[in-house]
């Protein structure tokens, strides 16, 4: 019997909790399954399609439509999201994934995909061999109470020797410095003043002038006026906190973790979503950051893609770590998006992974005097260096993220370095909602 892919609707709930049940007999992750209602609510603007074969569910995928300021004008595009087939668990279907991908780009050929999980995961292999352009979105994070990271992250205690070590630590009250071993704070890493910060109940109407004042200055972001944010983010949602500041705003998360996979028991807060022109970022981090911080988390982190929001983040004490939180456009939102005229650097790959740190290179900020190691937290964004070959004719979307030239360096001597940065402004308000960590 052949498969067609149609919109879901209230008939089909009984075969979808089916799918998910045979994914997850089958040995798939918890996490992949598919709503078990057509309408989960989740965030504005769903679609939702099965792939179906006769009255049993093979596979399914969400499109959420969105409307994208390019520049300040205004473009029609879609997140392509949750893509789930049961070639997971069975190979007779191992192609589907590639078909429900078709079959989205005809509903509509502007399409993004953000989160993932990772450069080596099947769904981001899969949109580079289709020509995607997949960058990651670089994850920032700031430790405020060292005791209490060091006793709770899973991600660096990976061994009974450093359990063993960083407990010491932990409890000698040499939390600091067991941090600094291991690279985890830079001189940076100081707490911010306290100030006086509006939490806002809403966004309106006053984040309507926010997003006309700064639309502008972004290549692509998707829409954030007050209407929009309402929507996603809504005063009946304890969760969230409006910040408003210097002319834009943030929305925070402020999460006390139990047993979580990466932070353990800590208590986490999460820059989720912002909005101001770019020279603004910098105040709206302080800001957010600092209320954070007075409100006692453990630990900061944001997913920020736009070089002005990286660099506020790092000037504001944050590091840079390993992200596997990815953004890919398809062709023809990338072309959409600038095309040509947004190509970052000429022979960039657009089908290989982000380069790894390099402990030698050197960055620098986009203001005078400031020079910070990379080893420290990563690079700062700022101007794309000049290409060192003619162009080529591919549509990228690495937009300056480049690779530094200290690495080859004689004797380990950084060299110039170089100045990663984006143009496109992403965050984890872009992704998937639920919003959660």
């Amino acid at each position: 019997m052949s498969l067609e892919i149609v919109a879901y609707t209230q008939e089909m709930v009984g075969a979808v909790r089916e799918f998910n049940q045979r994914l997850l007999n089958g040995g798939a992750l918890a996490d992949q399954q598919f709503p078990e209602t057509p309408d989960p609510g989740w965030m504005p603007g769903m679609e939702l399609f099965l792939a179906v074969e006769g009255s049993v569910v093979r596979g399914g995928y969400i499109l959420r439509r969105q409307s994208f300021s390019v520049g300040g004008a205004t473009l029609a595009a879609a997140h392509y999201r949750l893509p789930l087939s049961e070639g997971i668990v069975n190979r007779s279907y191992a192609m589907l994934g590639l078909r429900m991908v078709r079959d989205a780009l005809v509903r509509e050929p502007r399409l993004y995909a953000l989160g993932m999980g990772g450069c080596d995961k099947p769904l981001p292999a899969m949109l580079k061999r289709l020509g995607w352009g997949v960058s990651e979105v670089p994850f920032h994070f700031k430790v405020v109470h060292p005791a209490r990271f060091l006793r709770q992250i899973r991600a660096v205690r990976t061994s009974p020797l450093r359990r063993v070590a960083l407990d010491a630590a932990a409890y000698s009250g040499a939390g600091w410095l067991g941090m600094k071993a291991l690279g985890l704070v830079t001189g940076f890493g100081r707490r911010l003043p306290v100030c006086a910060v509006d939490l806002a109940r809403g966004f309106a109407p006053w984040a309507d002038e926010v997003w006309e004042r700064s639309r502008p200055a972004y290549a692509l972001m998707a829409k954030r006026d007050a209407a929009t944010l309402e929507r996603l983010y809504p005063a009946s949602d304890p969760r969230f906190l409006r910040v408003r500041a210097a002319g834009g705003w943030a929305v925070l998360l402020d999460t006390q973790m139990e047993g979580h996979k990466q932070f353990g028991d800590m208590r986490v807060g999460t820059i989720v979503d912002c909005l101001a022109p770019p020279e603004c970022a910098g105040a709206v981090v302080r800001a957010a950051a600092g209320l954070l911080e007075q409100r006692g988390v453990d630990l900061i982190v944001s997913n920020q893609l736009h070089g002005a929001w990286c660099t506020a983040l790092v000037e504001s004490g944050f590091r840079i770590g390993p992200s596997n939180y990815l953004l890919a456009l398809s062709p023809a939102l990338a072309e959409a998006a600038g095309g040509e005229k947004t190509r970052p650097q000429a022979g960039v790959d657009r089908l290989k992974p982000v380069p790894p740190l390099q402990p030698d290179a050197t960055y620098f900020l986009p203001r005078p005097g400031l020079r910070i190691p990379r080893k420290w937290w990563g690079g700062p964004p700022g101007p794309p260096e000049k290409p060192t070959s003619p162009p080529n004719n591919d549509v990228d979307i690495w937009l300056g993220a480049g690779r530094p030239t200290g690495a080859s360096s004689p004797k380990g001597t950084p060299g110039p370095g170089v100045r990663p940065t984006s143009q496109f402004h992403f965050n984890r308000g872009d992704g998937d909602g639920p919003i959660h960590l």
